[in-house]
């Protein structure tokens, strides 16, 4: 998943700064070069000195494949303009924007950016909440992190929807313990067919996340 963030105040850098510690790619824009340079000391290349509210600037940005904008400028007109950017030009699928006045906030539903935070911490968790249903979250761990609970929300196109718990093809060492569906929790017999929506809990050892993802979601065994 790749995350385009216009804004390089305190929110941009700390919620690129959050981002990259879990291991997201991040590309944080910002139109003033001394503020740039010093972000760079501390994010290296991950940061980029451009318009962030110019189609140039997020094309520069890598735009054309982010799956998520997020505008944390200190103009809400400003982060309007990016969120509208992002999604009906470059076809962004998620854009997220700080909004600093609330009065604002009707407007930015009206012309289609659904989601308005004015907190990073906030930001954090909707980013991580949209990526959730795209990947296997870990839980916790046990047995001296040997050993992991997982979860992850299936989706159309899933290997695994459509199948029975018995035909899909786990890891030795992991097993489903339980089906969320709604508002139900289903025991993870055999015959249970796995439906699109579904949220799976699975025991893994801490080796064997990437073949459980790829028998689950899909992709290589590599992350």
């Amino acid at each position: 998943m790749y995350i385009v963030i216009v804004g390089g105040g305190k929110v941009g850098y700390y919620l690129t700064k959050t981002l990259l510690a879990e291991n997201h790619e991040v590309t944080l824009l910002d139109w003033d070069y001394e503020k740039v340079k010093l972000l760079k000391q501390d994010l290296g290349e991950a940061v980029i000195f451009a318009n962030g509210s110019s189609i140039d600037g997020l094309e520069k940005a890598g735009c054309t494949r982010a799956d998520v904008i997020v505008a944390v400028t200190g103009d809400d007109e400003d982060n309007l303009v990016i969120c509208q950017l992002g999604k009906r030009y470059f076809k962004v699928p998620k854009a997220i924007s700080r909004i600093n006045n609330p009065k604002n906030e009707r407007i930015f539903k009206e012309l289609g950016v659904g989601t308005t935070i004015s907190g990073t911490i906030s930001i954090v968790a909707s980013i991580e909440q949209y990526l959730a249903k795209q990947h296997i979250i870990r839980l916790m761990s046990f047995n001296h992190e040997e050993m992991v609970l997982l979860e992850t929300e299936l989706f159309a196109g899933c290997p695994a929807v459509g199948k029975k718990i018995s035909e899909i093809k786990l890891p030795n060492e992991c097993i489903i313990i339980t089906i969320l569906r709604g508002k139900n929790a289903l025991f993870a017999k055999g015959d249970v067919v796995l439906e699109s929506g579904d949220l799976v809990i699975a025991i893994s050892t801490q080796n064997e996340q990437a073949a459980v993802k790829k028998a689950l979601i899909g992709g290589e065994p590599s992350a």
